[in-house]
């Protein structure tokens, strides 16, 4: 009778031990869990792509819209790209992200989460970490939603080629006056509307000047000439006109001459 019980005891202690030995509170993964996990990863791989994209660009002096992402396939298998643009930029607007203003202090771009990921053992059932958009800006605008990585692009060049992009000569003119007189603060001098990204003549900028002036809408843009007759362009909402006289004869003429 004690060796019956002895056996029947046996397989129970058995059991027993293997319980003990398990991980006492370790959830079971489903596989619909796996499931979403897998297509999480999937989605993060694909948006690290994305914004790498946005940030190299940065690099060589280019904007990004949003809507580039559809036309290089960058959604995940089973996602629309539409879908996916729309999911990207959520997740930028919900996280911690760069504001559209000058910068402050010296900031750096997130590496690409491969480089991050190089030589580490990651499982595809592991949830990969959330990607680090503190860098980018959005800006929106009438022909789209547009990217660049505060870290490799300046505020005031993001927005020239902003402008630019949205075909507006005034806009962009007065945007520019605006941001140098408060942001340096200095005047603009027409030879500045000459160089990338605006390339306008000298006679294109006096007449975008013009324009402004008959439109009523901008009495802060003022324009200044130099001793030498060199027109430079402020904003008195920044610069008193006294400032804005003075300042441009230093840049114009003054300092050229006291290197």
């Amino acid at each position: 009778m004690q060796e019956q019980s002895k056996e029947l005891a046996g397989p129970a202690s058995l059991d027993n031990e293997a319980v003990a030995a398990a991980p006492v509170g370790a959830p079971e993964v489903t596989p619909e869990e796996l499931e979403r996990i897998h297509a999480q990863n999937a989605f993060i791989r694909a948006m690290d792509e994305a914004l790498t994209d946005v940030r190299q660009r940065s690099y060589e002096g280019k904007l990004t819209k949003s809507s580039r992402w559809r036309k290089l396939a960058l959604a995940p298998a089973g996602m629309d790209g539409r879908a996916f643009e729309e999911q990207v930029l959520t997740y930028i607007e919900t996280h911690e992200h760069a504001e559209d203003t000058p910068a402050m202090g010296k900031l750096v771009a997130p590496k690409p989460l491969t480089v991050q990921l190089e030589g580490a053992d990651v499982s595809p059932d592991e949830p990969l970490p959330e990607l680090d958009v503190t860098d980018l800006v959005l800006i929106f605008g009438k022909k789209g939603i547009y990217l660049y990585s505060k870290a490799l692009m300046s505020h005031s060049f993001a927005h020239a080629l902003y402008q630019t992009a949205e075909n507006s000569a005034v806009a962009t003119f007065v945007d520019v006056v605006r941001s140098e007189s408060k942001n340096y603060p200095r005047p603009v001098s027409i030879g500045s509307f000459m160089n990338a990204p605006y390339l306008w003549a000298k006679s294109k900028t006096l007449e975008v000047f013009e324009q402004v002036q008959q439109s009523g809408s901008f009495d802060d843009i003022h324009m200044v000439r130099t001793s030498m007759n060199e027109p430079y362009f402020y904003s008195t909402l920044y610069l008193s006109d006294a400032q804005g006289k003075a300042l441009a004869e230093w840049y114009g003429v003054e300092k050229g001459m006291n290197p």
